[in-house]
């Protein structure tokens, strides 16, 4: 391939409103490559705008759980890429800023370009079906396993972050508060560093789904306390940490009350909307010196543990896959899809156009 590519890109026009355009894609430069997009899955900001429940700026053409396949590269691209390569992408860094510099890339304060081409539109621009990038933002990724597990990278390592952030030890007692796609990811990932994990749930298809990872306990939240029951499979200790998969109120007073009495920890891993909030008496904090952790995205070397734990299948990630693939072309009913509550992450095939 040569010159400008045609591109259709899939574009939310507002709440309940998107649809698939066509442009062009300028010539890659020499530090770039051309991606024949295979899948971008559609994640839970995606379907926050569908429903109107985060404010954003239109057009907006985003996706970033995405993975493609190099067909054409520019002359200074490293031998590391070659053409018939599958890749995801790293979040966006600058790269020389002193964060990046020091490994905390997702602490880059800076605006670098990731949706090159396109400019019309806001956002990354990955639920296209061809794309240009950096060489620098590479990762590649197994094509042994299916692309709709290989577009699990970027929230892969969004979790492997968090997970290294909550500094979780082997043995353990780790309780995951939710098991959707995210919280299906936590567990395992928190199963894998060697804790005890217990998954906390009350809707009877994620119970089936969190039953189905071989984790320590399962409690089914709509017929047990599950703070008692957290008590009871630790002898009454209580966790060493909690992970929050959902942001809501009611949650974060369970997870605290779960924690063990000194030294316990707690990951807040999900935005909620509407906006949760959670009441708590600082001495308690400073007196049993419970640590609260905030997390988001992810650095760059967690991308790499991602793509090694994908393409070695170390974690499962059709456990957090609803099994539906839509076609671009139908974008806004992948879209309603994925915004149907309990559902699993939903996939859009880019060159269904």
């Amino acid at each position: 391939m040569s010159g400008k590519t045609e591109v259709h890109v899939g574009v939310q026009m507002g709440p309940k409103q998107a649809e698939v355009r066509t442009g062009f894609l300028p010539e890659i430069g020499p530090d770039e490559v051309l991606l024949k997009m295979e899948i971008c899955n559609i994640c839970t900001e995606d379907y926050q705008r569908w429903l109107g429940l985060r404010e954003f700026e239109t057009p907006m053409a985003d996706g970033h759980e995405m993975v493609g396949i190099i067909v054409e590269k520019g002359r200074n691209v490293i031998d590391a890429y070659q053409i018939g390569d599958r890749v995801g992408k790293l979040n966006a860094h600058c790269g020389a800023c002193d964060d990046c510099r020091v490994g905390h890339s997702s602490d880059c304060k800076y605006e670098v370009r990731t949706g090159i081409g396109l400019e019309e539109y806001h956002g990354i621009k990955c639920f296209a079906n061809y794309k240009i990038l950096q060489q620098r933002m590479l990762v590649k990724v197994s094509k042994d396993i299916p692309a709709t597990h290989a577009a699990f990278l970027e929230p892969l390592a969004t979790v492997i972050h968090g997970i290294k952030k909550l500094r979780v030890r082997p043995l353990e007692n780790i309780v995951v508060i939710g098991a959707g796609p995210l919280g299906i990811l936590l567990a395992q990932v928190a199963k894998l560093y060697g804790a005890r994990v217990i998954i906390s749930e009350l809707v009877p298809k994620k119970l089936e789904r969190a039953r189905s990872l071989g984790v320590s306990a399962v409690i089914d939240a709509s017929r047990a306390n599950p703070v008692a029951e957290v008590k009871r499979l630790t002898d009454g200790d209580g966790a060493d940490a909690v992970i929050f998969a959902v942001g809501n109120s009611f949650a974060y007073k369970q997870g605290f009350d779960m924690l063990k009495h000194l030294n316990g920890r707690l990951l807040f891993f999900p935005a909620g909307f509407p906006k949760p909030t959670m009441d708590f008496d600082p001495n308690t904090l400073h007196y049993r010196k419970i640590e609260f952790i905030g997390t988001i995205n992810g650095d760059n070397a967690d991308f790499i543990d991602a793509s090694k734990m994908l393409s070695t299948g170390l974690i499962d990630v059709s456990k957090s896959l609803e099994g539906k693939t839509f076609p671009l072309r139908d974008f806004a009913k992948a879209l309603d899809a994925a915004a149907t509550p309990n559902t699993y992450r939903i996939s859009v095939d880019l060159q269904g156009i």
